[in-house]
């Protein structure tokens, strides 16, 4: 069987582009250009696992660390879905491509058909299509977007600053005078630009932020905030 690294390198680029595409879908996630490049090159390292034949599932081991070293407390999140969505596009294209097979996680393509060709231009104008679609519905941090919670209507600021989380889950800021009583579950004590605060960690049922409609969320009461609600950039699943 004769393949090209070339070739195979580029094929296994494209699925990672495309798996990570539509995780951003499925998370409602937002990654920037270089943060996708970097995720597709360091992913597609794993091409070079077709010389160590160590057993089979390596590339899963692999990935794994990966993950771990790009998304940390969300490695659980992020890891299971990317492999999902990476193994079903795999297994397609394995299924529907002459002259491939599957090695250790990797696609191998014997040689370039028009079947092949064409399989590889829809795999373009998916990624295309997916990253228009993407750009076009995107919320850019900073701006002020509607929260609905416990039949009240408020604004949200975006906060790229935010990086408090509450076992492990990010956790946003409502002023205290929209919440006249919430039962506290737990204090903690967070740095805001200004000062110091302790504040209450309560838990809502549910909260609607841009259309999306969010189950128990952890949600900090503050009371120095200029804001309403102060948002977490990764609480919608992923990175808004």
């Amino acid at each position: 069987m004769k393949v090209y690294l070339e070739i195979t390198y580029i094929m296994n680029a494209f699925l990672i582009l495309l798996t990570f595409e539509i995780l951003c879908y499925l998370l409602n996630v937002r990654m920037a250009k270089k943060q996708l490049c970097m995720y597709v090159l360091s992913y597609n390292i794993s091409i070079f696992l077709l010389y160590v034949d160590v057993f089979l599932g390596f590339l899963f081991i692999y990935d794994l660390i990966i993950s771990c070293i790009f998304f940390r407390k969300l490695v659980y999140i992020y890891y299971p879905i990317y492999i999902f969505v990476y193994i079903s596009l795999l297994s397609f294209l394995s299924f529907s491509m002459p002259g491939s097979c599957l090695f250790q996680g990797i696609l191998l393509i014997e040689e370039m058909e028009i079947g092949s060709y064409m399989f590889l231009s829809l795999c373009l104008c998916l990624i295309v299509y997916l990253y228009v679609s993407y750009c076009h519905l995107k919320v850019k941090p900073g701006e002020m977007i509607d929260v609905t919670f416990q039949c009240t209507h408020c604004l949200g600021f975006i906060d790229n600053g935010n990086k408090v989380y509450y076992k492990g889950y990010p956790v946003i800021f409502i002023s205290r005078s929209l919440l006249p009583s919430y039962q506290k579950i737990d204090t903690m004590m967070i740095e805001t630009a200004n000062q110091k605060e302790e504040v209450d960690i309560m838990m809502l049922d549910q909260i609607k932020i841009h259309h999306y409609l969010l189950k128990n969320v952890y949600v900090g009461v503050m009371s120095s905030s200029h804001y309403d609600c102060i948002i977490h950039a990764n609480i919608l699943g992923g990175m808004m």
